[in-house]
């Protein structure tokens, strides 16, 4: 495993320290746990905006697409017993 330092203001630390106590954790967990979720979530914000890419291009090559009052149509009916079928993509 690596180590790794980090430099922390004073008043920083003493939060990160009062986190640690109130959750009966090691300022250490706190911080690997907060770097854990950041990346995470950086992650999935890469992945969501290569999905987006991805989408744009192919819909730059075919055209291919759903109005936005169909999807509105379409999802204003999610979760009730009449929900209806996902519109079908057309040019």
């Amino acid at each position: 495993m690596a180590t790794t330092s980090v430099k922390l203001s004073d008043d920083m630390s003493t939060r990160l320290r009062h986190v640690a106590e109130s959750k009966r954790r090691t300022p250490h967990w706190v911080m690997v746990e907060a770097i854990n979720r950041y990346i995470e979530q950086e992650e999935r914000k890469a992945s969501f905006y290569a999905d987006a890419l991805t989408s744009w291009n192919e819909y730059q090559q075919d055209g291919l697409h759903v109005t936005w009052n169909e999807a509105k149509s379409w999802i204003s009916t999610w979760g009730i017993a009449a929900e209806k079928e996902a519109p079908k993509c057309h040019k």
